[in-house]
């Protein structure tokens, strides 16, 4: 039964160690592979885009010959009667002969064609169609965009995550060894029981802590999944390493043209194009439509129920023509609509020169807010080097007989909120990167650059 014990461990071990293997690996730009063929939005903003191509293909069918196959079958319960003047019969004038005309069962097929000749308001439609189908293509870059954004922002967040919680395990290992040595001299006379307590308090608290931000990096896969458009059962390991910000991100940032590389304002000015179409189109509404009709018909005329009997007599007529239709009035409502055009078409011209100023304001804003976390990382970089000097240097100290419990608790406490507020403004600095580069419209290249 004892040499049976290893064998029984054996799968055990095996599943705890290759564990890992089970999860995909992911890098950042595989990330955003995924969640460009997965994520929801970006799906949507595809199927507007088809949806917009077909109202392209409708409004080009309307100006090709349109071909319509219509038929009636009557049944007259009570055939019309008509009144014929008498003097046709030798009666007195002024008297009338009722008589029914026609027949109680008609039957009737048509086949009618027409095509537009003139029609302003189908070339400015079908103008206007395109327009909204190069709208619909920038939604679909405006939607990438704000996708690469968030997967983005929610990589790096689970990635700081992640290196923090690895310096908490190697605080947490590093405290655990102390409290071990220390409880070894407390049982051997030569450390105190407050020496003890003080150590397993602290080493509670950072276990506490390091148990914490575990959970906190789970949420932050889930929401990287979420962005990706992955299932949330699946298991993913980031294999990107934090950039390192002093190469990657001291780059010169100015741009004088932003305005016209940021997608919304594009998209702004689509809107514009759109409401000009719109005025057009309901100009042309005072303009004459010519159309050319053409259609041929079989009729069938019975006092009996035998239609479709062969060999009955069926008549058969044709008509080719012109239609034209000349507005004349219509209690000033193409007035009114042409008037509601040129309003928006202001109002779409006031939101572009506001946009352009908000853009101009976003980018100074970003670029300060992203100088000033570029100067903060560097100074805590520093601090943490400093806080993981002190720490050790206690550590030592402390293991060596020369250091008091409190000024390693201490150390410790501090080099755990020194951390924490390195991590926290290193996430602020790529944030506010990736912020600048949005605001300039530089947001895709920047990351395909990396």
């Amino acid at each position: 039964m004892e040499n049976m014990k290893p064998v029984k461990l054996i799968p055990i071990l095996f599943f705890v160690l290759y564990l890992p293997l089970f999860a995909q690996s992911y890098s950042l730009k595989q990330c955003i592979e995924y969640a460009k063929g997965n994520n929801s939005n970006i799906k949507i903003a595809f199927l507007d885009a088809d949806v917009s191509s077909e109202i392209v293909n409708e409004q080009t069918g309307k100006g090709l010959p349109q071909i319509n196959l219509s038929g009636t079958l009557e049944d007259k319960l009570k055939i019309t009667t008509q009144l014929i003047p008498g003097e046709f019969f030798g009666k007195p004038a002024g008297s009338f002969i009722p008589v029914k005309f026609g027949t109680k069962y008609n039957a009737v097929g048509t086949v009618t064609l027409t095509q537009k000749l003139f029609d302003g308001s189908f070339w400015v439609g079908l103008k206007a169609a395109r327009i909204s189908e190069d709208l619909s293509q920038q939604n679909i870059q405006k939607t990438n965009e704000q996708t690469l954004y968030d997967v983005s922002a929610a990589y790096y967040r689970a990635l700081i995550i992640q290196k923090r919680l690895d310096n908490l395990k190697l605080i947490l290992a590093a405290s655990e060894r102390t409290l071990k040595s220390t409880e070894l001299k407390f049982q051997n006379g030569l450390a105190k029981k407050i020496d003890v307590d003080k150590i397993k308090v602290s080493y509670n608290n950072t276990n506490s802590q390091m148990q914490q931000t575990e959970l906190s990096y789970k949420q932050a896969l889930n929401n990287l999944k979420y962005f990706m458009g992955m299932p949330v059962e699946e298991n993913i390991v980031l294999t990107d390493d934090l950039p390192d910000y002093s190469r990657e991100f001291a780059q010169a940032i100015s741009n004088d043209n932003v305005t016209e590389q940021r997608i919304d304002y594009q998209m702004l000015k689509t809107n514009l194009r759109l409401y000009e179409a719109d005025k057009q189109n309901n100009i042309f509404a005072y303009l004459p439509t010519l159309n050319f009709y053409a259609n041929y018909s079989y009729q069938a005329m019975r006092s009996e129920f035998d239609i479709f009997k062969p060999g009955r007599t069926w008549f058969n007529s044709s008509a080719i023509g012109l239609e034209l239709k000349i507005p004349v009035f219509s209690g000033f409502q193409k007035y009114s609509k042409v008037q509601q055009s040129q309003l928006n078409i202001e109002k779409t011209q006031e939101s572009l020169k506001r946009t352009e100023q908000a853009i101009k304001v976003e980018v100074s804003n970003y670029y300060i807010q992203f100088t000033n976390a570029l100067d903060n990382i560097k100074n805590e970089k520093e601090n943490l080097a400093l806080a993981e000097s002190v720490f050790n240097n206690t550590q030592l100290a402390f293991n060596q007989g020369t250091g008091s419990s409190l000024d390693l608790v201490q150390s410790e406490s501090a080099l755990r909120e020194t951390q924490n507020n390195y991590y926290s403004k290193l996430l602020t600095l790529y944030l506010a990167k990736l912020d600048l580069e949005k605001s300039q419209g530089t947001l895709i290249n920047f990351i395909n650059n990396l």
